[in-house]
């Protein structure tokens, strides 16, 4: 029997319940919200205005990942999710960097149609892709795919995703030693102390004295607290010029300083903000490779956060709601120039199940939160300030989540088939040969368009992987739906509830008096009880 949750999907706490929740939140995700500018800042090779860049894309970040969370809540798959920057969306990203290599130093002046140009063609190469999403959700495709993507072909998508990123993550921790401090640091409080409880002191109205209380302080904003000790370390390091000067530890260049006081406290991302977008179709089809194997792991996504919640399985009307929605937020996010998609953040869907909080309400404020954030770009600007070499040991960490929630998806399936362990093992090991091969033996056909297409679309190890994964696990007999990882909708789940992908009472109203609506894809239908209600009054 499951544990009962403290805050249902549908209950609604007390203000000062719901603030403190949803602030929790939203803290959480921040360190992923933090990497992904990072990243971009440096792949399109800007130069000196690589500072000025990051802040613009923090902020942007922030608040589109804010609408995306509130639209994901409220008109998606209704449930508490909580979006970010989809990691999916770098392998191609990183492909793209490797084809145009930066002949720039970070401290260069790099002409600005040259970086611009970048990242016009990543924002409008992004924009077409993401209309996958918004396809494959309208249309109900998404419903059907559900069917037929499970933890068999979710798990090597995964960690294959993982493995594309190791490259990365060796730079950035090869920047400074304090990088493997900050991993250190992440892993004690992350892990070692995550269910430790510390003392907090308070003023109580009701008893009218200093009362205490218990809280898991580090298990709760482990990324927060280890990312402000350590950039205190930096301070530390670069007061008592332990730091030499220009080091990627020190928190005082020059540049860090006049972008921190050069930043407007207040500033509104505006759509378009690099120029007008161009068209990659290299670029473009990598990123509807991102996209897919978004979807797939999304579909993985809102199976574990339905579970957390104590619900069914999602329906197929809200899967397509959700993917659409996921569509939406991308879309958002490609025109303020984020540069990458969004995906549903597994560390908020653990930290539901540890607070027994699952209420939609809490998500709401966190996209809120998230919001007013981004909008407040003084502060985009001091995160910007955060030195490189920091970014690896957050990455790291990130990144294992991943891997750590790719392989909980193998508790669900039957380890004892043969057929089962022979078509993870095989996708693992296709996924990462063909990539490797075309790496060292690019195609060449003469066209250039179709060379890069090609060449980007066959080394993403996360694409080629996903997709033999799905070929397999669909088309070799020998094992059942729930042998292979699939829930069951019935009895098997007869504690969980499936109210919470309900909408509000007067839309359920417009669907009884107008049946037909029921039948679009992206709209739910009246449930079973509802039909004997209205034909057995």
């Amino acid at each position: 029997m499951a544990s009962q949750l403290y805050l249902g999907v549908n209950d609604v706490p007390s203000i000062k319940e719901v603030v403190c929740f949803g602030f929790q939140q939203a803290m959480l995700c921040m360190s992923g919200l933090l990497v992904y500018p990072f990243l971009i800042s440096t792949a399109v090779c800007a130069g000196a205005a690589q500072l000025q860049l990051r802040v613009q894309l923090i902020s942007a970040t922030f608040v589109s990942c804010g609408i995306a969370t509130i639209l994901q809540t409220t008109f998606g798959l209704r449930l508490s999710v909580l979006h970010g920057p989809a990691m999916a969306f770098l392998p191609p990203l990183l492909a793209y960097k490797q084809q145009n290599v930066c002949r720039y130093g970070e401290n260069d002046v790099v002409p600005e149609e040259e970086w611009l140009g970048r990242l016009q063609q990543i924002q409008g190469s992004l924009f077409c892709a993401c209309l996958v999403f918004i396809i494959v959700g309208s249309t109900g495709l998404a419903g059907f795919f559900a069917q037929l993507i499970g933890p068999i072909t979710i798990v090597p998508l995964m960690l294959l995703l993982t493995t594309s990123i190791v490259p990365t993550i060796e730079e950035k921790l090869s920047l400074h030693w304090i990088s493997l401090v900050m991993l250190a640091t992440v892993i004690l409080m992350a892990v070692y102390l995550e269910n430790t409880r510390i003392p907090f002191y308070y003023y109580s109205r009701q008893k009218k004295q200093i009362v205490s209380t218990r809280i898991r302080l580090f298990g709760q904003f482990p990324y927060l607290l280890s990312i402000l000790l350590v950039w205190f370390v930096c301070f530390i390091l670069t007061v008592t010029d332990l730091e030499p000067y220009g080091g990627a530890a020190r928190t005082d260049n020059n540049r860090t300083i006049t972008v921190l006081q050069a930043s407007p406290w207040f500033q509104v991302p505006l759509p378009m903000p690099f120029g007008a977008p161009k068209f990659n179709a290299g670029i473009c089809f990598g990123f509807v490779a991102s996209c897919i194997s978004s979807i797939i792991e999304n579909i993985g996504s809102y199976d574990l956060l339905a579970r957390t919640s104590h619900q069914q399985p999602p329906p197929k009307n809200a899967i397509n709601r959700a993917i659409a929605m996921e569509g939406v937020g991308s879309i958002i996010a490609a025109l303020t120039g984020v540069s990458s998609g969004v995906t549903t953040y597994a560390e908020n869907i653990a930290l539901i199940h540890i607070t027994k909080v699952a209420s939609r309400s809490t998500m709401q404020v966190a996209g809120l939160v998230l919001i007013l954030l981004g909008l407040f770009s003084k502060f985009a600007a001091l995160l910007a300030t955060i030195p490189d070499a920091l970014v690896g040991g957050i990455l790291t960490m990130g990144i294992s989540m991943i891997g750590g929630v790719a392989l909980s998806n193998l508790q669900m399936i039957d380890l004892q088939l043969c057929r089962n362990l022979s078509i993870m093992g095989l996708s693992m090991l296709i996924g990462l040969i063909v990539p490797l091969h075309f790496e060292k033996h690019p195609i060449k056909t003469g066209n250039f368009e179709v060379d890069s297409t090609f060449n980007m679309l066959l080394t993403i190890k996360m694409l080629v992987g996903g997709v033999v994964a799905t070929f397999l696990d669909n088309t070799v007999p020998g094992a059942t739906r729930e042998q292979r990882g699939f829930r069951r909708h019935d009895s098997e789940n007869s504690q969980f509830g499936k109210e919470a992908y309900e909408f509000p009472r007067f839309f359920q109203k417009i669907l009884r008096a107008i049946p037909f609506l029921q039948y679009i894809p992206l709209l739910p239908r009246l449930f079973d009880n509802e039909r004997r209600d209205k034909f057995n009054p």
